[in-house]
């Protein structure tokens, strides 16, 4: 597939997941909701992989990255879901906005990606973003700082473990991993469910199912195989540089499809967050304005 293909698709993606996890939470328990959609998302993974008699390595190598990516999805999601019952989908989309400032961290401190000063002064606009955000609480919700708080971890998790898997992963399909990673995340997510939930959400509508199917086929098969074909073929903070553009449709999906309101401070705080977006990621809009003037040539 071609990558920019396969980046238009983690972006469509991406930008409605936030909603369809504030609806499947709004009729069961974050922990079943959760769970349902990764084991629907590695049974459906599996098919496909016996369809297309794809073999699922397992060697050591990709052992471990199928743990590694396994487990930090169900850490960064069960963060994630936790925090979804208390604000609202676009202001969690905004936040996983964040994604390139953190996994530029990382990235900086585990695989030597050095940042410029122009990346420095977008993650401090981010920071500053965040700050108008948390300011801003009280108009969320009484209860709205649990909510952010599982937000930010959940992706400070999946910024960590996408620049561990670059660096430790194996050269494994990307279907596969996504395989491999689903059938992980997806035993830590039952058992996290058995635990501490264990009741069938009997109450939960169709519109609540069909988020989780949703999630699980299209936003767990379907986009995690291109997001790991996305970190195979590009450097990590240019594939999250796919968050650039989700938090501002997110918002946009949440005002006109959940009824969202959309407070002064999240705009601003958005707005912050996407310019520091902007500036961090200015190298790489040098990088392809050169190209297309080369390739115009």
């Amino acid at each position: 597939m071609p990558t920019s293909f396969a980046y238009l698709g983690v972006v469509t993606v991406w930008s409605t997941t936030a909603l369809a996890i504030n609806w499947s939470v709004a009729g069961m328990s974050f922990t079943a909701a959760l769970a349902g959609r990764m084991a629907l998302g590695a049974l459906a993974a599996g098919l496909l992989m016996l369809v297309w008699r794809q073999p699922l390595p397992l060697d050591g190598a990709s052992r471990r990255t199928y743990l590694i990516a396994g487990v930090a999805m169900a850490s960064s999601m069960a963060c994630t879901y936790f925090g979804a019952r208390y604000i609202s989908s676009g202001l969690m989309a905004v936040l996983f906005g964040l994604s390139p400032l953190i996994t530029a961290l990382f990235a900086s401190l585990i695989i030597g990606e050095r940042p410029g000063r122009g990346q420095v002064l977008g993650m401090l606009l981010g920071l500053a973003g965040l700050w108008c955000i948390f300011r801003d609480r009280v108009s969320l919700g009484p209860e709205a700082h649990w909510g952010i708080v599982g937000g930010l971890m959940g992706n400070v998790l999946q910024a960590l473990g996408a620049v561990l898997t670059k660096r430790h992963g194996a050269d494994t399909p990307p279907l596969a991993t996504a395989t491999g990673a689903l059938t992980v995340s997806a035993l830590l997510t039952l058992a996290g469910w058995w635990l501490l939930d264990g009741q069938w959400p009997a109450t939960a509508g169709l519109k609540q199912w069909g988020a989780v199917v949703y999630l699980a086929l299209v936003g767990s098969v379907l986009a995690m195989s291109l997001y790991f074909l996305l970190i195979q073929r590009l450097p990590t903070a240019h594939v999250a540089l796919i968050t650039l553009i989700t938090p501002v449709t997110a918002l946009w999906l949440g005002h006109v499809a959940n009824d969202e309101a959309v407070s002064a401070g999240l705009l601003t705080g958005t707005a912050l967050i996407v310019v520091g977006l902007l500036v961090h990621q200015l190298p790489l809009w040098k990088l392809w304005a050169e190209r297309m003037v080369r390739e115009a040539e």
